[in-house]
């Protein structure tokens, strides 16, 4: 699907909605759309439910009707296809469901966590009280809101509106993700450098300034048998979706 048919799409399910609706960001969703098509990403965990989460849900479901069985059948993956959106707020988060075609949302876990504050080794950050785990190939970092986290540590607390999101749940699961998985931040350079000065692993790291995100990519040699099938069969479908190459008979 090109931008113009996307943004149509997006348009047209803004129309059935109230007039005060959160207005998306086309450019923002068209990215994280083309990243799970041509990263042919079969897994994905979402920090913060939105248009982003119909966005995300779109593209998976694009990838499972063209690569589904075929990755079922050879790859042992427990999250194969599947979406895991967290958000602090029930009620934003049913609003982000809602817009997602019954099809998509049986491959969608959703999960409402409250966000706490955490000293993290002598600093001050936050983090999802409950996350399951999730095997993701993407991660979607754009949540919680500042206002969302709950706690105080030292006199120190969320109250103004100048004090940046700094969660710390990638670096709790860090240690269990699988070499090539990417992480996406919407905006929050500050998070995204917290966590790069943190992690452990080699990871690739982008700032784009014109996009406002950061990319991270996990720059590593596969774990084991399984790993290298999966990484091995992700690329090789990019490259299929990307460069229209014949799949090797």
């Amino acid at each position: 699907m090109d931008k113009i048919a996307f943004q149509s799409l997006v348009e047209k399910k803004l129309e059935q909605e109230s007039s005060n609706s959160y207005q998306p960001e086309i450019d923002d969703l068209f990215f994280l759309y083309s990243l799970v098509k041509d990263k042919v990403v079969t897994s994905i965990l979402e920090y913060g439910s939105g248009w982003s989460t119909y966005a995300l849900a779109l593209a998976l479901h694009e990838n499972s009707l063209n690569f589904g069985d075929e990755h079922r059948s050879k790859i042992r993956h427990p999250d194969s296809f599947k979406l895991l959106t967290i958000d602090a707020s029930d009620k934003f988060q049913k609003i982000a469901l809602k817009r997602i075609p019954l099809e998509l949302q049986k491959n969608i876990i959703s999960v409402v966590s409250k966000p706490i504050l955490v000293d993290l080794g002598g600093v001050i950050c936050h983090r999802f009280e409950y996350v399951p785990n999730m095997a993701a190939d993407l991660i979607y970092l754009d949540g919680p809101d500042h206002d969302q986290v709950i706690g105080v540590i030292n006199g120190f607390e969320y109250k103004d509106s100048f004090t940046q999101p700094m969660g710390s749940d990638i670096l709790m699961i860090e240690p269990y993700l699988w070499p090539e998985t990417i992480i996406v931040t919407d905006g929050r350079t500050a998070n995204a450098r917290f966590l790069a000065s943190r992690f452990k692993r080699n990871w690739q790291i982008l700032e784009d300034p014109f996009g406002d995100r950061t990319i991270f990519r996990l720059h590593e040699t596969p774990l084991g048998l399984i790993s290298n099938e999966h990484i091995d069969f992700r690329i090789k479908k990019s490259r299929q979706t990307v460069f229209k190459e014949e799949p090797q008979r």
